[in-house]
């Protein structure tokens, strides 16, 4: 590793030597050359005095002693002497000094503001070095730090959404099975000293299978990280248990309004799928369309191949295209923006967990104007899910 690292110094230097080398011989030759012509030039104009005195040779060496009054012709003659250190002196700087500025002071800049970015947790940048020697590994290296950092930071960001989205689910899920208890709570009290010990039973059954179904969700929702590792557990049950199930359940959940229901299809059907994400999603449905009917919400039930198709359907103002367009998105709430209590994932919710059972979920608008949502389930037995 050394080697290599000494290896790309010494070709760094030399890429910039080399042409220091070349640029300082052509500039050395040309000052003996004009050295050497302005002696020419001097003694041609010196004349006489200089040629009857002194013998002069091709080599411009002159026999005897030059007189005072030639001092000009020392100058130019030694003047090279001068010249020629002070011309590779020149070289040598110019050299270095480009050598500094894009070796090292290009790359100290980048990886200094590199270095301010990434502590203002401003990641969305490059870092970009044309050195190739150590800084530029230096950069490199700088980079990929970079890309880690940001990729974590997505990450974590990633999985904060997903466990805010999770915990609004599990808020928002709760709600409906709550009211479902509250439901019955009341029809106890309404009905408090004229319940038969039968009616008493079947009310402490079916409230009793609502806690059951509220603690096998929280374990299931507690056990994962996000909603799209939920996993449906098959079972089996029939039509017209179903179809029973939803009456219920639709008849607490309209307290206000007039529920009905339509069911076609044989009740002693078996029906093979994840009977507490069918309900969720049935419950949901109900949720919001008694939330904007007008005065009626009805439900039908109806098998179809080896599909099951749950329609909830409502007499409010129905979709609008914004809404059909944009339904599905996590958070969205249309015209409820300023609703607290509402938190915009019934519908996300509802086509991921159908989707989980191999169907999926249709938004329109119904004959009456009002909104239909029509929820799809894979009912056939298999092995693999």
């Amino acid at each position: 590793m050394d080697k290599m690292k000494k290896r790309r110094i010494y070709s760094s230097l030399i890429k910039y030597l080399i042409p220091c080398f070349i640029i300082c011989t052509a500039g050395i030759c040309l000052i003996m050359w004009l050295s050497d012509y302005f002696q020419r030039w001097y003694l041609n104009r010196a004349g006489n005095i200089v040629i009857a005195t002194y013998v002069y040779t091709d080599d411009l060496e002159i026999s005897g002693k030059i007189p005072e009054w030639l001092w000009k012709y020392k100058a130019i003659r030694y003047s090279k002497t001068l010249l020629i250190p002070l011309w590779s002196v020149v070289c040598l700087w110019f050299t270095f000094r480009l050598f500094y500025s894009r070796e090292l002071k290009e790359p100290v800049d980048v990886l200094s503001k590199a270095s301010e970015r990434i502590l203002g947790d401003d990641l969305d940048f490059t870092v970009e070095s044309r050195s190739d020697n150590e800084l530029g590994a230096l950069c490199a290296s700088f980079e990929t730090l970079r890309k880690n950092l940001y990729d974590s930071n997505y990450q974590l960001w990633k999985s904060l959404e997903e466990r805010k989205r999770l915990n609004s689910a599990f808020s928002h899920d709760l709600r409906t099975p709550i009211t479902v208890l509250k439901g019955y709570t009341e029809l106890a009290e309404q009905l408090d000293g004229k319940l038969t010990p039968e009616k008493q039973a079947d009310i402490l059954r079916k409230m009793s299978g609502q806690i059951d179904r509220l603690e096998r969700y929280t374990e299931k929702m507690s056990s994962i990280h996000k909603l799209e590792d939920i996993i449906p557990e098959e079972s089996r049950f029939t039509f017209g248990q179903l179809r029973r199930e939803i009456d219920e359940t639709g008849s607490l959940v309209c307290t206000d309004k007039v529920y009905s229901q339509k069911a076609e299809g044989d009740a002693e059907q078996d029906l093979f799928t994840d009977k507490e994400i069918l309900m969720q999603v049935c419950e949901n449905l109900l949720s919001n369309a008694v939330r904007y009917a007008a005065s009626s919400v009805s439900t039908h039930l109806y098998t179809e191949g080896d599909k099951l198709y749950i329609t909830v359907s409502d007499d409010g103002e129905g979709f609008s295209e914004e809404a059909l367009r944009k339904a599905w998105q996590p958070f969205y709430r249309g015209g409820d923006e300023n609703e607290k209590e509402h938190f915009g994932l019934g519908l996300y919710i509802c086509r991921l967990l159908c989707k989980k059972c191999g169907g999926d979920i249709v938004l329109s608008n119904n004959e009456t104007g009002g909104g239909e949502v029509s929820a799809s389930f894979d009912i056939k037995k298999s092995e693999s899910r």
